[in-house]
């Protein structure tokens, strides 16, 4: 490819023309699926956590939910080969594109009207790709709602998934379970077919329902309802990026739109940790947080002016350093973001709640 010198911005347009060839060359152990190219993190072994849109106005740019970290196709390119800048990344984009320019750095004169039918290449082009996200994005929230809201999607109490949530020590809270938490059988991409699954709503705080979360269920001999046995049996159907799942409104029992400013709000990453926090405090107001990256990614109310976030004892660089931004950006927004986390030696809050419960029956039976 040969010709006038290119801008950065018209490389950087080349290469999200070009996403999946550029994704597999920096993460060789990635796969397309559907319209996102994923891998494990920015190594390229195998995963799910780093994504790499592949259509609409996200086309070339790219997330790793896991450490919150993400960019364009050359921030990509520059982290994934060990470059020193952009500058060398922009060298290795033309290699790979097959761009010869002649540009050796010298200053290079372009027209006043070259000039403007560039920008109004690139405008248009931006402007195509908004459109093209907006309605995917619309369509996929369209999605999630209707497998949420569908009419066959029933209470968990009596199903598989209140089943599988028992075996994993969680329990109920006077009888009753969050009552957004639902059973189904919905499609599952990678059996091919219908797999029973306990559903949640993801909603922002201004109470849109954005996304539906999956959890996939089997049966096991031994062990009963357990979590379907695929690379990923978690999944989200819709846009969640910034909501969180409701699991408790606390003693309030009002909306978040309606709480009080004297009111906390605890979030937890995961439902069962959440549900773990009903155990013990049915009183406060929990939500999860679906990932550590998109914990920091919620723009709570004016109104919520203290924030507990419930965390894990990991030792993983990667999640500590995603927990760490989420605490940060939500620090920004809330004056009072407290971080607190299971006593010694317990690694996550279900597990100490687990013990707790297991020494209190020890000791009523003593």
């Amino acid at each position: 490819m040969t010709g006038a010198p290119k801008t950065v911005a018209e490389i950087e347009q080349l290469l999200r023309d070009n996403a999946v060839s550029i994704a597999r060359q920096c993460l060789p152990g990635g796969r397309e699926e559907g319209g996102y190219f994923c891998a494990g993190d920015l190594s390229g072994g195998r995963g799910g956590s780093l994504v790499v849109y592949l259509k609409g106005a996200k086309q070339g740019l790219w997330r790793d939910y896991a450490a919150d970290v993400g960019g364009d196709m050359l921030d990509l390119i520059e982290q994934t080969q060990g470059l020193a800048g952009k500058g060398a990344a922009v060298v290795l984009a033309k290699e790979w594109l097959g761009i010869d320019d002649g540009w050796a750095g010298r200053a290079t004169q372009i027209s006043p009207e070259e000039r403007a039918a560039r920008a109004r290449r690139l405008a248009e082009m931006q402007a195509r790709r908004q459109a093209e996200t907006n309605e995917a994005n619309a369509k996929a929230i369209r999605d999630a709602r209707g497998l949420y809201l569908n009419r066959q999607a029933r209470p968990i109490g009596g199903t598989p998934a209140e089943a599988y949530l028992l075996g994993r020590g969680r329990l109920a809270v006077g009888g009753a379970w969050p009552g957004g938490l639902k059973f189904d059988s919905v499609w599952q991409k990678d059996t091919r077919q219908k797999e029973p699954a306990m559903l949640a709503p993801v909603y922002l705080p201004n109470g849109d329902l954005v996304a539906c979360h999956r959890t996939y269920l089997q049966p096991c001999p031994d062990r009963g309802w357990t979590k379907l046995a695929v690379p990923k049996a978690k999944l989200v159907l819709g846009r969640p990026w910034g909501g969180f799942i409701p699991i408790s409104k606390g003693a309030s029992g009002k909306s978040m739109g309606k709480m009080t400013a004297d009111e906390a709000v605890y979030m937890a990453e995961g439902i069962e940790k959440c549900l773990a926090i009903r155990e013990i405090r049915p009183e406060f107001r929990i939500v999860a947080g679906v990932t550590l990256g998109n914990m920091g990614a919620i723009v709570f109310p004016p109104h919520v002016r203290r924030l507990v976030i419930v965390a894990d004892r990991d030792d993983n660089d990667r999640a500590v350093t995603a927990l760490e931004r989420a605490v940060a950006a939500q620090q920004s927004r809330i004056g009072d973001v407290r971080l607190v986390f299971p006593p010694q030696p317990y690694k996550d809050i279900d597990e100490w709640v687990d013990a707790a419960r297991a020494q209190a029956r020890q000791a009523g039976a003593a």
